[in-house]
């Protein structure tokens, strides 16, 4: 009988304690808040340029298209260096050798195909023009690929990632108004890190004749844009 009234007595004891109290917005460990997304980016001109050079090579004898392969890219590598491009800036990206044959039915083999590709990185865009003829006079026959790019974001970066952050809170304090309240202090601030990679938006002259004599730079390397996107949450006031 005893176990039974000290139930009750417990029961009655919660039951005191108004209902909406327990629930009332003002008791709550966590804040009120408001969370916002911010995102900004920032336009400049690159100061570095990735060009990937390739040298393809066919002979009916695979030792032959080799010797010439290699000797192409011995030139192309040599005119780097001639350049003062950094050695590290050299790289053998790239070395397919393999059989060549007909679209026949019955295909036959017509030789063998040797190919390189080398990537190099030019921190002087004014070398650019120079490189890319003297390449096709080294025996370079195929560009897989140009990127325009800034050698050192860091600065550009935090820029935009300041204007992200101004961005949030310029919408969080419109939105808040929406709602009759007031922004305060930050309770949590991100940073979405997939945003920081530099988006190339240029445009490529590959025009060449030979021989060459230039009247005017060919480069055109557009704009690189550089994005920073962060996640901030206020507390309502």
């Amino acid at each position: 009988m005893k176990s039974k009234l000290a139930r009750a007595a417990v029961i009655v004891a919660f039951c005191t304690t108004p209902i909406p109290a327990l629930f009332a917005q003002d008791n709550c460990t966590h804040p009120r808040i408001i969370s916002v997304t911010g995102n900004a980016e920032i336009k400049v001109a690159p100061d570095a340029v990735s060009l990937m050079l390739g040298v393809d090579s066919h002979d009916k004898d695979l030792a032959v298209a080799k010797v010439d392969n290699d000797k192409r890219i011995k030139k192309l590598v040599n005119l780097a260096h001639s350049a003062v491009v950094d050695p590290k800036n050299i790289q053998t990206s790239a070395l397919t050798m393999g059989p060549e044959y007909s679209d026949e039915k019955i295909p036959k083999l017509l030789g063998y195909q040797v190919s390189q590709t080398v990537t190099m990185t030019l921190t002087d865009l004014s070398k650019y023009d120079d490189v890319m003829t003297n390449s096709l006079r080294a025996g370079v026959n195929r560009v897989a690929g140009i990127n325009f790019f800034v050698a050192d974001p860091k600065k550009y970066k935090e820029e935009a990632r300041l204007k992200a952050v101004q961005a949030a809170r310029e919408k969080a304090v419109a939105m808040a108004g929406q709602l009759g309240q007031t922004v305060g202090k930050p309770w949590e601030v991100t940073e979405e890190p997939d945003i920081d990679a530099q988006e190339v938006s240029a445009n490529f002259n590959m025009r060449y004749k030979m021989p060459m004599q230039q009247e005017q730079s060919t480069v055109a390397g557009g704009e690189v844009t550089i994005r920073a996107l962060v996640r901030v949450s206020f507390q309502l006031e």
